[in-house]
């Protein structure tokens, strides 16, 4: 009896040391770990818990602390990046807006104070001047839209759309141009009339991008090709795709920077050409028209060969 006595006490003896021990170790991990989490506070730093191998609460509750600190630093980053495309987007809009501005400042000074202007001269000012107060309206459009788009506050309604026609009437509105510019150019719309579930307007502000941004940088090319086709996914039990593609032979886009030019702010002329300005909106804007519709838009990009820009929209 005394002997079995004795072995309950050694028992609650050891529980009571492993409890103690336990209970020590714990308070130990969660001094550590709010020490952590103390200078994380402090100085901002990116450092982890670490070293907890032990106790598995603790190991749980450290796991979970990095977790969010993983996620904070993943927020915190897209902030500062953020912050720095809204610095350079408002130098590229201070700058495409006071250059025209200050032109249109010396057009009306001219008009106003040279009394030996000529009526034709008079009008050529007044046409520069619509011109560049258009350009201004656009560049102002496009920044609102575009805020809207990423807000989602301009929700696009989607329905069965014939994008045959809608590309060949887009197709007919920049004839004069390419004409003028006499580049080659290589139209392939199928005879048949190709359907997708879209939004007209959308899918035009898409193509009338590309169209008039392989007019404007890749004109050196003196080749513009349009093609759309549809891809027959169905036959590997996939969703059918409806593909457009837009081509120039001009200076391209290094392939260092292909994969910003559909960032918010990325301007064409940073690796195309400083002939022209502009805001870096249009291929953002395309993008999320784009997504909206359940597409994809890409790049494909090899200096004066070619420039391609295709997304697809699903058939159904």
């Amino acid at each position: 009896m005394i002997i079995f006595l004795s072995i309950i006490i050694f028992i609650l003896v050891c529980v009571i040391i492993a409890l103690t021990l336990n209970i020590k170790e714990k308070n130990s991990n969660l001094r550590y770990i709010n020490k952590v989490l103390l200078r994380i506070i402090d100085t901002d730093s990116t450092e982890r818990i670490r070293g907890i191998t032990i106790n598995e609460d603790a190991k749980e509750l450290s796991k979970t602390i990095n977790d969010f600190i993983n996620k904070y630093n993943l927020i915190k980053t897209k902030e500062i990046e953020m912050e720095l495309s809204m610095k350079k987007m408002l130098s590229n809009m201070s700058h495409d807006l006071r250059t025209p501005l200050t032109v249109i400042l010396g057009y009306i000074d001219q008009i106003i104070s040279n009394r030996n202007i000529t009526e034709e001269q008079k009008q050529d000012y007044l046409m520069k001047l619509k011109s560049k107060i258009e350009a201004i309206i656009l560049l102002i459009n496009d920044f609102f839209s575009l805020s809207k788009l990423e807000s989602g506050d301009n929700s696009i309604e989607l329905s069965k759309i014939n994008v045959s026609e809608v590309l060949r009437e887009l197709v007919l509105g920049f004839y004069e141009t390419i004409e003028s510019a006499k580049i080659d150019i290589n139209i392939e719309i199928p005879d048949e009339d190709i359907y997708c579930v879209g939004n007209i307007d959308a899918l035009k502000r898409v193509l009338n991008n590309l169209i008039s941004n392989a007019l404007k940088y890749g004109m050196d090319g003196k080749y513009l090709g349009i093609k759309l086709y549809k891809d027959n996914a169905n036959n590997y039990g996939l969703r059918n795709k409806i593909w457009f593609e837009v081509t120039d032979k001009g200076k391209g886009i290094p392939e260092k920077e292909a994969s910003n030019v559909f960032e918010r702010l990325y301007t064409l002329e940073d690796s195309r050409n400083k002939n022209y300005q502009g805001s870096g909106l249009g291929l953002a804007i395309s993008k999320i028209l784009v997504n909206k519709m359940n597409g994809e838009i890409f790049l494909e990009s090899i200096p004066y060969k070619r420039t391609i820009f295709k997304f697809f929209i699903l058939e159904d």
